[in-house]
Formats: structure tokens, sequence, C-alpha cells
């Protein structure tokens, strides 16, 4: 699924403002800004269409009926994803300490498709290849930190926020799985693939 243009920060945060006074169309209208990154972050989790759907429905209900409590956001994509992370973490701990009596937070699954390592011609399929191998064998906080920084566009201490560590952590595990990047003379494709996803022209 391709991703447009980002949603701009100012209106989402008008559109906020507006939902505090109680408009739903406002409300409405975060929802269809933010729904498909947030669908795409929580499939990446779950690994499970459906799931990932009830989890970000879920998520909008929670938001709309607490909006007075959280009052203002100044970030509103961040808090989303955040808020998303968050929740789905939560119950993933809760299935685990049911099935397990384990009670530790576990860490996301997330996994690269082929719909977001694209390549027109048919000659390059062996580098999408060697881009999707790469991308899937890094550590899973890696994996995080460059889907959420290149592909869903948030900066750095965005993703800190997002993820619950601090910016220095975020930096150096962006640093490593660049590193790899680099280390199989990858970089540059793996740049101008991630832009060519944001904007869409694949």
């Amino acid at each position: 699924m391709m991703i447009g243009v980002q949603p701009d920060n100012e209106h989402l945060k008008t559109c906020w403002q507006r939902c505090l006074a109680g408009s739903s169309v406002a409300f409405a209208q975060i929802h269809e800004a933010l729904f498909e990154g947030l669908y795409n972050y929580a499939f990446k989790l779950l690994g499970d269409d459906a799931l990932a759907d009830d989890a970000v429905q879920e998520l909008f209900i929670k938001l709309w009926q607490k909006r007075s409590s959280i009052a203002e956001i100044e970030k509103i994509k961040p808090f989303f994803f955040t808020a998303l992370r968050r929740q789905i973490l939560n119950q993933l701990r809760d299935k685990k300490s049911k099935q397990e009596k384990m009670d530790f937070l576990p860490e996301p699954e997330i996994a690269f498709s082929q719909e977001e390592i694209i390549i027109k011609k048919e000659s390059d399929a062996g580098l999408k290849e060697k881009i999707l191998q790469i991308l899937n064998t890094l550590p899973e906080r890696q994996r995080e930190v460059i889907y959420l920084h290149f592909f869903e566009e948030l900066p750095l201490a965005q993703v800190a926020e997002v993820m619950s560590v601090n910016y220095q952590s975020v930096q150096n595990l962006k640093q490593r799985a660049l590193q790899n990047m680099r280390s199989a003379n990858l970089f540059s494709l793996f740049i101008f693939l991630c832009t060519a996803y944001r904007l869409g022209k694949f």
C-alpha cells in the first residue's frame, strides 16, 4: 500500500482543537489523514490485517472518548503512533502473561514487504531482494527505527518518543542499520527507494 503526501501537523492541530470542541467531522479528518500510516504500522507489529484494523479503530474510539482529558497535543502524528504502539504492546504483554504467566514487554516484530521495496526494472529485482533481506535480518529495534524514520517520515526525536527510548539510542540504532546498507553497497539505492515509496511514484 503506497503512502501519499504526509499530513500537515498544523492542519491536524487545528482539527484536534475542533475535536476538543466536539467536532466529529474534524476527528473524521484526522482519521482520514492518519489511518493508512497507523494501519501499516499496526500490521507490522501484529502481522494480521483484521487485528491491525481493529487496533487502529479501537485507538480512534478511545482517543475520541478521552479527548477532553488529553487536551492540547503539539505533534499529532507522533502522539497517535505512540498511543498505538503502547496499546498494541500492552495487548501483547497481557496475552503473553495469560498464556505463559510472564510479565514482560515484548519487542515488535517488524518485517518489510515487497510492496515497500519496489523497483521498476526487472533487471534490478536482485537488488530489491538484497535490500529486503538486509532489512528483515536487522535486529527488531533497528527495523522499527528504519520504518518510522524513512517510511513514516518521523524525525528521530519523534521516533524516540514513539519507541519510548532516548534520542541517542535511536540515533545509534539508525546508524547501525544504515551501516549494513553501506557495507552491502546498497545505501544510495535504499534512500532512493524510500523517497519513491513516500511520494508514491511506483
